[in-house]
């Protein structure tokens, strides 16, 4: 009797680890998105390997995320104009960079934290820019306008 519940302990034992094993990645990094982006609409998948890509929209900008296999977010890429800057970095584009329209931002948020790169463009020039979150900006590039 004692080895019939001991084989029936270890079994059982061994079944909920294998469950934990073969637990699948990818349900993880499904999980950590669908609480997280709840709006998300027209969403596509990838797998690169090592990380699990969502391309989407999410309040009508356009978004990617990665996530790793353990579900964490590992980082966000949003596409989206400048009316959607926060105030401080929209003040200090609009400071910094007088009489420009600014045509584009590429937000970046990782663990280094959130980088705007924002394009701008003026009669004659493309000028691409990096800002943070703090309203400190540089100047990346300037191109002349080729559609001129």
């Amino acid at each position: 009797m004692k080895s019939l519940i001991l084989t029936a302990a270890i079994i059982f034992a061994l079944n909920i680890n294998a469950k934990a094993i073969n637990t699948d990645p990818f349900e993880k990094a499904l999980k950590t998105f669908n609480e997280t982006f709840k709006d998300a609409e027209n969403v596509s998948w990838t797998n690169s390997g090592r990380h699990y890509e969502a391309s989407f929209e999410d309040n009508n900008i356009k978004t990617r995320v990665k996530l790793d296999a353990k579900g964490n977010l590992v980082q966000t890429v949003r596409y989206y104009k400048g009316d959607k800057l926060p105030a401080t970095v929209l003040y200090a584009v609009k400071k910094g960079y007088p009489d420009k329209e600014i045509t584009g931002v590429t937000e970046v948020t990782d663990k280094q934290g959130v980088n705007y790169s924002i394009v701008l463009k003026d009669d004659s020039n493309y000028i691409h820019i990096s800002a943070k979150d703090s309203g400190e900006t540089e100047t990346i590039s300037k191109y002349k306008r080729g559609d001129k």
